[in-house]
């Protein structure tokens, strides 16, 4: 196996990551404490996917082999010039590994933003990887935006409640009706101009939809929208499966990666409805809790009727960027 450009600490280790790298990968995800939630589950299948579209990924393992985080350089947005780095990383590793991994990361990047005009170095990271942070900042990154993880326990809730709740007017579909209705060009295009709104580029354009409503991230079954009398879409939820925490304690929520309402409808309680929904079909489930993250800057304030919910803030994330011209080697 061939190494990466990094210097190689005792005898950690950091080298590209294979197919033969999936499984251990996953176990470590399914038993390492101390990482932040994933969208996806511990399986190889999963890893395998999650790390295909990348410029370069990178596994970490202590001197006894055994896999203590990975690392991964994503290609841009469509034609936009952000590239994320991702980092998941246990806390015990040492600080002067964690500064080889982050070092590889930057690098890479930096290689690749020559030949993508204004490109920069985007991560989302959770205050729990202290040391991931400290070795970003001296290359040069610069927060920019700070989120929240929140959860919501639903076993106070009424299912029959739930069930009967409505607006007159709207209706609810869930993600098989969005499809068989044809519907779905419909939601990613109001995905698209409410996410417009917010920080980052994460609006979908069409390749992007596809992408992630037939990616292993996505669960219909926690995704739904709103339509009017006229079967137009007025607000729609997008979701996946959160898993957080380590086995035999890991927990499973159904969460809330997009939501939004037509900008002329909001505040009539849409997208509260919306949500209630996803309870219902989350204890239909199995499943006890609700997740979702926002921006506490976002300017619709969305984080105050999450409160009102119940959601209850657990986890401070962060994004950090290094622009081409900011790069400290």
């Amino acid at each position: 196996m061939t190494l990466l450009d990094v210097p190689i600490t005792g005898s950690w280790s950091v080298a590209p990551v294979n197919a033969a790298d999936h499984p251990p990968i996953a176990d470590f995800l399914a038993t390492a404490h101390g990482l932040s939630g994933r969208k996806f589950a511990a399986d190889s299948r999963d890893v395998a996917e999650q790390l295909a579209s990348a410029f370069q990924t990178s596994v970490l393992r202590d001197e006894n082999g055994r896999v203590r985080g990975y690392a991964a350089v994503r290609h841009p947005h469509c034609a936009e010039p952000e590239i994320i780095g991702e980092f998941v990383i246990e806390p015990e590793v040492p600080s002067d590994v964690v500064d080889d991994v982050v070092s590889t990361t930057v690098r890479r990047f930096e290689r690749e933003a020559t030949d993508i005009p204004g490109a920069f170095l985007r991560v989302f990271i959770g205050s729990n990887q202290p040391l991931v942070i400290d070795a970003l900042k001296r290359r040069g990154a610069q927060q920019e935006a700070e989120f929240v993880r929140t959860r919501k326990p639903l076993q106070g809730e009424d299912a029959a409640a739930l069930e009967h709740a409505e607006i007159p007017g709207l209706t609810v579909i869930g993600w098989s009706e969005v499809i068989s209705r044809g519907l779905s060009e419909q939601v990613r295009r109001l995905q698209h101009a409410t996410f417009l709104e917010h920080f980052g580029n994460m609006s979908k354009t069409p390749e992007d939809w596809e992408h992630h409503i037939h990616s292993r991230a996505f669960t219909p079954d926690f995704s739904n929208a709103a339509v009017d009398e006229a079967d137009e879409v007025v607000g729609y939820v997008i979701g996946s499966t959160f898993t957080s925490g380590a086995a035999p304690a890991e927990e499973r929520s159904a969460h809330t990666d997009y939501i939004g309402v037509r900008p002329d409808l909001r505040r009539l309680g849409i997208g509260e409805l919306l949500l209630r929904k996803i309870w219902l079909a989350a204890l239909r489930r199995g499943l006890t809790v609700a997740s979702l993250g926002t921006d506490i800057n976002n300017g619709s304030k969305a984080h105050l009727l999450y409160r009102r919910l119940g959601y209850i803030a657990v986890e401070q994330q962060f994004a950090y960027r290094i622009d081409t011209s900011g790069i400290s080697k």
